[in-house]
């Protein structure tokens, strides 16, 4: 067996895993409907586009760049590793490096088809947008170069760090790499900005061969596998499956300590919600980014847009906080309480409204001041 016919199988068996998947929750009836959902989407885009566009040269250039820029950050590199690898081939690490070595090949080649298609599309919208302001072969080249640097910088990072130090260091890259990208866009600099990339591309690739990454590429090949999965089921409301997630210690109540006094089953319940909310990065993190993108876009658009966005967070939060405490109640030893003294149903939204109340209260706080400004300085 060589690495390449190890390949084409992880490849198959992935395929044959997913499509068996997709059969089980999807029937020629929901294609139907998907398909025609497409079709009306699209045919609703094609129709708002030139009032999609006109918005757009309302907003700051530099909005419509960052989201042109997070794109970038999309990419992928995917080993079909498998955790029984490191048993079955300890005597054949040429079979492991050269798994290794066809999927960083398949992935670049992914990854360079997505980003030339972003570079193609984004191109044609900033044209729209304000004409003549991007070059359409530097541009092109400068985002194919940016985005497989950021795609294998993230593999080296995930190397090397891990937990809130992986955060960080990803958060401080991203805002250097955002600098970067609005300064070769103003200034011109694409022939510097990206010979500089493609340096430290080519020094990243060498340092992510040469580095033993066995352990980081099979959890990373799990979680896309669960991410897929995921997404699939995710068109069955009767099919319930958690994200994965990495351990790592809570930020707070690493010492479990009681919140509530009250010790009732609803008190007991809500404590419960919050630990398990707070001890979750992910969660964290996911709640402070739907209140703090709101507020900042709102001060983006228009009036009347604003009170639009602001009922969109306002459903949005509560069907999110409904999907968090689902998560909580799901676990098997809470499920066997269900309709019990423990959970009942009604105790969702008094849970929830804790985390619920001070987020809209916040935005509306800010959309009212944002109404107040607009028309003091009219």
């Amino acid at each position: 067996m060589t690495a390449f016919h190890l390949y084409k199988e992880r490849l198959k068996q992935e395929r044959q895993y997913q499509w068996k998947n997709t059969k089980a929750v999807i029937d020629w009836t929901i294609l139907v409907y998907i398909v025609l959902t497409l079709l009306f989407v699209a045919a609703m885009i094609y129709d708002m586009f030139p009032s999609f566009i006109a918005l757009l040269q309302k907003l700051p250039y530099g909005l419509t760049l960052i989201v042109i820029y997070y794109l970038a950050w999309t990419g992928t590199i995917r080993v079909f590793y498998q955790q029984a690898d490191m048993y079955f081939f300890i005597h054949r690490r040429d079979l492991l490096h050269g798994l290794k070595k066809w999927g960083v090949i398949a992935s670049t080649a992914l990854n360079l088809i997505k980003s030339l298609l972003i570079a193609i599309l984004t191109y044609f919208l900033m044209e729209a947008i304000s004409p003549s302001t991007l070059p359409l072969f530097e541009w092109i080249t400068f985002y194919l170069v940016l985005f497989l640097f950021i795609t294998i910088l993230g593999k080296v990072i995930d190397l090397h760090w891990s937990g809130w130090k992986r955060k960080v260091i990803n958060f401080t890259v991203f805002l250097f790499l955002g600098l970067l990208v609005y300064l070769t866009v103003v200034q011109a600099m694409w022939i510097e900005s990206t010979v500089l990339l493609m340096l430290g591309l080519i020094v990243l690739f060498i340092l992510y061969l040469r580095t033993e990454s066995f352990m980081v590429d099979m959890a990373h090949n799990e979680k896309i596998r669960q991410k897929y999965v995921g997404m699939i089921f995710y068109a069955s409301e009767y099919v319930h499956v958690p994200r994965s997630s990495e351990r790592t210690k809570p930020l707070f109540f690493r010492r479990s300590q009681r919140i509530i006094e009250d010790r009732s089953p609803h008190s007991a319940l809500t404590e419960l919600f919050f630990k398990y909310l707070l001890r979750n990065s992910r969660h964290i993190f996911s709640y402070l980014k739907m209140i703090g993108i709101t507020i900042a876009v709102m001060g983006y658009l228009p009036l009347w847009m604003t009170f639009g966005l602001f009922m969109a967070f306002f459903f949005f939060l509560k069907e999110w906080l409904n999907i968090v405490y689902d998560e909580l109640v799901g676990h098997p030893f809470l499920n066997m309480h269900k309709g019990k003294k423990l959970i009942q149903e009604h105790y969702q939204d008094l849970v929830t409204r804790w985390l619920y109340y001070p987020a809209v209260g916040l935005v509306g706080f800010v959309l009212m001041l944002n109404t107040l400004f607009h028309f003091l300085m009219r």
